[in-house]
């Protein structure tokens, strides 16, 4: 690469014997002098429509260096409007955009929820990582299928069969996609005529999945509540217990502060931002569960966190697979934290408590229901339903309530001394 000069293209260039020369201005990225054994000419490289082209501006005799370093800028200026330089015709100079750069601009872009932005960022960056870097328009019909097949057949953190992970990564990449086609291509010149994910969807390959209907049933809960307090860490003992007994999805609890506690009033609150159903959660507690929490706060280590992550420091609990597999194995109980939240459900199924008390303890949207979108629920109402299924759950753990509301912090004491508030399990006392 030289500095080009009228002085240099005249005296210094040297012609080739055969075949052709190039000597490429530094100034000006993609101008350049072709030299062959007969000729010099002025040119422009550029990379067009996802590939690289050669514009042949004019022969060195013909026109002055300063007239065609004029024309490459003007040259260069329609290809960054989209415009081919010789035609005039529109041209797509979004075809090499990668899919790291739809992701980018997707999340830039887009209002979607914290929550929904890391639930995309961990899918893509999980199993599409070695894509990442390839243009969009490079990604086809058969990558889509051989990725789903292979999404499928692997097992999962725990072991199961991936037809619900590989049913939700093809949808995000199919949304990033329809992103890409709308954002960046226009109705003459589409950027992607043709979503390549449709495929799957023409040939029937989604896999049916089943909501689940896993629970944790009456019979099973003092062996599954036995496995809990076998863990050695308490905060996750605490942790567990507090799903089954609120139904509050597993990165709602784990992500709440002793801000979103009012311990006066009783209530725990999940700002809008970390619910699913994109609004705020007022939750009233029973008085065991206040106790609970009480215990938590006093032996909390000054933590902003309810649950604390025992390995780092001032973050919360994380991921759970490992906790969740041992948890199965010693209580041979096959469920999941979702089960928990499914099994609070049921239980205020069978305690008959009204469908939209049941909703509004869960923070289910009733967006779609006119009817329940008038009923306004008093905190104090829902708090009796709340205790009415916690009473429920404690002869069915085997806790002993009264001994629990006795309890009374003993801070000369280690807080590892303590589990469960000093909550029996049968006649035996867990410490």
């Amino acid at each position: 690469m030289v500095k080009l000069t009228k002085q240099f293209i005249e005296t210094e260039l040297d012609a080739p014997a055969i075949g052709q020369r190039f000597y490429r201005d530094e100034d000006i990225k993609g101008f350049a002098v072709r030299v062959t054994p007969k000729s010099k000419s002025y040119i422009l490289e550029k990379r067009v429509d996802g590939s690289n082209k050669r514009y042949t501006i004019g022969k060195c005799h013909q026109m002055s260096f300063e007239a065609a370093r004029k024309e490459a800028c003007m040259m260069i200026g329609d290809i960054a409007r989209g415009v081919d330089p010789k035609t005039g015709q529109r041209i797509n100079v979004l075809q090499d955009i990668t899919l790291r750069e739809v992701f980018q601009k997707f999340i830039e872009i887009k209002p979607i929820r914290r929550a929904t932005q890391r639930n995309y960022q961990s899918t893509i960056n999980r199993h599409f990582h070695d894509w990442l870097d390839l243009p969009i328009t490079s990604i086809t019909k058969d990558m889509v299928e051989q990725r789903h097949q292979e999404l499928t057949v692997g097992p999962n953190r725990l072991g199961t069969p991936g037809h619900g992970r590989a049913n939700n990564a093809l949808k995000k990449l199919s949304a990033l996609i329809n992103f890409a086609a709308d954002r960046f291509g226009t109705e003459s010149e589409p950027l992607i005529r043709t979503n390549p994910v449709l495929r799957l969807s023409r040939n029937r390959s989604w896999h049916r999945i089943h909501p689940r209907q896993d629970i944790i049933p009456d019979h099973k809960l003092t062996i599954g509540y036995g496995a809990i307090c076998s863990l050695p860490q308490e905060v996750i003992r605490d942790f567990l217990i507090v799903l089954l007994l609120t139904g509050l999805r597993v990165g709602e609890a784990k992500r709440l502060t002793w801000s979103q506690v009012d311990f006066e009033n009783g209530i725990l609150i999940i700002p809008r931002e970390q619910t699913k159903s994109d609004r705020e959660h007022r939750l009233p507690l029973s008085d065991f569960l206040v106790a609970l929490l009480k215990k938590r706060y006093l032996y909390g280590k000054n933590s902003q966190w309810v649950f604390q992550s025992s390995k780092h420091k001032n973050k919360p609990l994380g991921g759970g697979v490992g906790m969740l597999r041992r948890l199965r194995a010693k209580s041979q109980i096959h469920f999941s934290f979702h089960s928990l939240r499914r099994t609070f459900m049921s239980t205020g199924g069978k305690l008959k408590i009204p469908e939209y008390v049941l909703k509004r303890l869960a923070n289910h949207s009733v967006a779609n229901d006119m009817t329940g979108r008038y009923v306004v629920l008093d905190i104090e109402l829902l708090r009796s339903y709340m205790t009415q299924i916690t009473n429920t759950f404690l002869p069915l753990l085997g806790i002993d309530e009264c001994k629990k509301l006795e309890w009374q912090a003993d801070l000369s004491s280690s807080p590892t001394a303590f589990t469960q508030l000093q909550i029996p399990l049968k006649s035996t006392s867990i410490m």
